[in-house]
């Protein structure tokens, strides 16, 4: 709330604010073949005018705007570093020194810098003007188009098109801050942001010491509300995603230099070279020395030809931090027992497969990737692409990362986080990641590849897709990101929306199966106006409702978006107790302590409880019993691991065991 409050104030002094474009600046395949690394200083000096020879800067009365359109770059700027991979927008205020280096020598990189001069109303608006941002933006084309024509006109010796010039100049703002508004009042895909935000972190901070709490503080949250949101959008902890950061960064070191394993380790954040080689065999079952030599001679003889080459290596350190003792200790306490974020926790042989690299800035979507996650809602549409005889059918399909020619009827898509909306289509994917795969209600999972999680690149190409569909969150975490995936197969971005009716709706457009969604969704509101009939005789009208999950450090209450909620209050249309409504449905509390459990627990309870959390049901369980549920014995149990999908084959199937428990036909 607090940045959408200092977005608006920044849009307020905007329109008030004096401004003129300065200069534009186009990068391009920059960083790429050079054998060296790119790297640009603009320094504060005096204003210069747009289209002059010396190297633009930012003085007192300077901004700029860097819009990065393809590949990724290091941004330093005002002693902040940002790891930027396209589409991505970066404002710096006045006196903001800038430089510009490519993580690789051998990856290109493009984009726009734009430098203005700025007048504010007042003096005491300035603040507000310079301040600096950044995030993916969810609709990149009509700001690069923009950029396009500032560009030409500028360049041209005629002062009518540099007049014209300036008047894109408005117009290129406002699209940049209504979508970063946009992003930030979509509350919906906040959490889903934070996890991106998070990434993004981990990503340029892997090397230096992390912890859970450190995590948590950045964005004011305990860590077992990150931890839930990681794993409601990835399926694993912060903790786990930092060790799947620094280990695949240290196989590219082992297998690109001849480092010391002692050299090694320090770059990836361990002081300790015992305790790194403990755990990279733990994570990949050889030691440093072995899996190089293993590996060696396989990376140097790889394919030159596959189209992933050219964004591997991605996840670059800025540089070696120092460190002592106190950091060894910090392994052992907290990456050496990672038992916090053991809940449901994916099968590790998947994991650890060449872990991730970041696409989505701070203030992304989820992310954008690329970098975590809150992008504009997406809209298909069904435009169709004319094309000869021989060519694949396709259509014109938009999402969150603009707009991709998919197949019309594609007939090998790999999904990487909905599996139960397209089965329930009658199309089963060719591939999707571990943490989905895990679903226990789906039932025949053969022929669906587990591309790992983090999700493996390599093995999404082995599987000849001709459609890859991610979230945000999935997007970024894959090598190379966006980029590498839409080298496999067109790939489209989409929502985490978590309503079945939503989801189905939104993959028979993707699928080209609208008449299928349209019948599971005529046939699964007949069951839910069924199953409100059948419970009537169950439940008194002025019954309340609580879902309460016990793990073992912490308490959760759910809303009505998964674990039972959305079908206890969306479509069986029961009454969620006071609290957990105010609260939790229309605020922001998940997590609980145990003294406030009588406020939450209504008349009727179900309780999930976690592997490990028996000891803290027996804190608890004098206050469950002290309930309205607990005296009247409404206290029922629900498996966790079942009730946290909320797909299409999932919630049926939690239906009819929701159903059945509240007419007693439950055993």
């Amino acid at each position: 709330m607090e940045m959408l409050v200092d977005c608006n104030a920044h849009i307020e002094q905007w329109s008030h604010a004096a401004v003129r474009l300065q200069s534009i600046r186009a990068y391009r395949e920059q960083g790429q073949g050079n054998g060296e690394v790119v790297g640009e200083q603009f320094d504060p000096q005096p204003e210069f005018e747009s289209g002059s020879e010396p190297e633009p800067t930012l003085d007192a009365h300077i901004g700029c705007f860097f819009v990065l359109t393809r590949g990724e770059v290091r941004v330093r700027m005002a002693d902040e570093v940002y790891h930027c991979r396209s589409p991505y927008i970066l404002h710096g205020g006045e006196g903001t020194g800038l430089s510009f280096e490519a993580p690789d020598q051998t990856h290109a990189w493009s984009g726009y810098l734009v430098v203005y001069e700025v007048v504010p109303a007042s003096s005491k608006d300035r603040h507000r003007l310079a301040q600096s941002y950044s995030f993916a933006p969810a609709a990149l084309l009509p700001i690069q188009e923009k950029c396009e024509a500032m560009e030409r006109l500028l360049q041209a010796n005629d002062s009518l098109d540099k007049l014209q010039a300036q008047s894109y100049f408005v117009p290129f703002v406002h699209e940049i801050l209504r979508q970063r508004k946009q992003l930030l009042t979509q509350t919906g895909n906040t959490r889903a942001n934070m996890v991106s935000q998070a990434i993004q972190y981990i990503q340029v901070h892997y090397s230096e010491p992390i912890t859970a709490e450190k995590l948590a503080s950045r964005y004011h949250c305990s860590t077992s509300y990150l931890s839930r949101l990681f794993r409601s959008q990835i399926g694993l902890g912060p903790i786990e995603y930092l060790i799947h950061v620094r280990v695949h960064r240290a196989k590219q070191l082992l297998l690109k230099s001849g480092a010391k394993i002692q050299d090694i380790a320090s770059q990836v954040g361990y002081a300790d070279v015992y305790y790194f080689s403990r755990l990279f065999k733990k994570y990949t079952g050889h030691s440093p020395l072995r899996y190089r030599a293993e590996h060696q001679q396989k990376t140097n003889t790889r394919v030159q030809n596959n189209p992933l080459r050219a964004l591997e290596s991605s996840i670059v350190s800025i540089s070696s931090p120092s460190h002592n003792e106190n950091e060894s200790y910090y392994q052992w306490s907290w990456e050496g027992d990672t038992s916090m974020f053991r809940f449901s926790r994916p099968a590790f042989g998947a994991m650890m497969v060449l872990c991730t690299s970041l696409i989505l800035s701070a203030c992304q979507a989820s992310t954008t990737t690329g970098g975590t996650t809150a992008q504009q809602p997406a809209s298909s549409a069904a435009e169709a692409t004319v094309s000869d005889s021989t060519a694949l059918e396709t259509r014109t399909y938009t999402h969150l990362k603009g707009k991709s020619d998919i197949p019309v009827h594609p007939q090998r898509v790999v999904s990487l986080f909905h599996l139960g909306e397209p089965i329930a289509l009658g199309v089963k994917p060719v591939g999707t990641t571990t943490y989905v795969l895990d679903n226990p209600h789906i039932s025949d999972k053969t022929g669906i590849t587990d591309v790992g999680v983090p999700p493996d690149a390599e093995k999404i190409l082995a599987l000849e897709p001709d459609l890859i569909v991610t979230t945000p969150t999935f997007a970024e975490l894959v090598e190379g990101g966006y980029e590498a995936l839409n080298r496999i197969a067109p790939t489209i971005v989409v929502e985490q929306k978590n309503d079945p009716i939503k989801d189905v709706e939104m993959f028979g457009d993707i699928l080209g199966k609208q008449e299928e969604a349209k019948e599971w969704i005529a046939q699964f509101e007949t069951k839910i106006a069924d199953y409100k009939e059948k419970i009537k005789p169950y439940v008194k009208e002025d019954e309340t409702f609580t879902i309460l999950n016990v793990r073992p450090d912490t308490l959760m209450v759910y809303g009505d978006t998964n674990m039972g909620g959305n079908i206890l209050y969306k479509y069986l249309g029961l009454k969620p107790a006071a609290k957990v409504d105010s609260d939790v449905i229309h605020g922001d509390t998940w997590e609980i302590s145990s003294e406030v459990i009588p406020e939450y627990i209504g008349d009727r309870l179900f309780l999930a409880v976690n592997k490990g959390a028996e000891e803290k049901v027996k804190d608890v369980q004098k206050l469950i019993d002290a309930s309205p549920a607990g005296k009247s014995g409404h206290v029922y149990s629900i498996d966790f691991d079942e009730f946290l999908p909320s797909d299409a084959i999932a919630v049926e199937k939690q239906l009819d065991i929701i159903t059945d428990i509240l007419t007693g036909k439950a055993q």
